[in-house]
């Protein structure tokens, strides 16, 4: 019985090792664009980006990144840099980058060294400024604001508080208005507009801890 039993085990586990192992889509997409990453993380780093003025990319939103990558590409959203590294992307090169940075953990954030600021930006981004119809950023972007991803709407904690606000007064000056036919566009300079220069400051400071 005892040798009967155990040859069932050995069959069962021979027939185990011979079946086909299936990858899932994404998974597939996610080591493709690894690959594929190389040339970003000169720039964007895996975690962290080198420089305060370029974003970070990982564990943000995969349909942000795809609506982006495909906007640069397409020349609807205009940056020297962008355009013309995206230039040569195809479909399923932006599909597997995306996943790729969507799947990266990213880092803890920090506070920068005056953290002067950072009451005002906690204020704005969890209340909003009732008086002016400026929103809580939180209702797009998450109480620890790591967006929505079925929406496109970004991550945003952690991020170089330089960046942010460069993109912040971007929204506020009309900069590149053919990014206008994104809905994010439309939805963040009719925010950023209502906002001075030092909320805008203060609300980076505060998203660059943020996590």
């Amino acid at each position: 019985m005892l040798g009967n039993s155990i040859y069932k085990v050995i069959v069962v586990c021979l027939i185990a090792l011979s079946l086909p192992v299936f990858v899932s889509a994404d998974e597939e997409a996610i080591k493709a664009g690894e690959k594929k990453a190389m040339l970003c993380t000169a720039c964007h780093g895996v975690e962290n980006s080198n420089n305060p003025e370029w974003p970070n990319l990982s564990q943000q939103s995969k349909k942000y990144l795809v609506e982006q990558l495909h906007a640069f590409r397409d020349g609807i959203r205009n940056n020297a840099l962008m355009s013309s590294q995206a230039m040569g992307l195809s479909d399923e090169d932006i599909n597997d980058l995306a996943s790729y940075y969507n799947n990266v953990k990213s880092k803890r954030g920090v506070l920068p060294a005056d953290d002067s600021n950072i009451e005002l930006g906690q204020k704005i981004y969890r209340g909003g400024i009732a008086d002016r119809a400026v929103p809580a950023c939180i209702s797009c972007h998450g109480p620890n604001g790591l967006g929505i991803d079925r929406t496109g709407y970004p991550k945003i904690s952690g991020q170089h508080s330089i960046y942010t606000l460069s993109r912040l007064k971007d929204y506020k000056e009309g900069y590149d208005d053919r990014d206008s036919v994104s809905k994010n566009y439309s939805i963040m300079s009719s925010i950023s507009f209502k906002l001075s220069n030092l909320e805008m400051k203060a609300l980076s400071e505060y998203l660059q801890g943020l996590y």
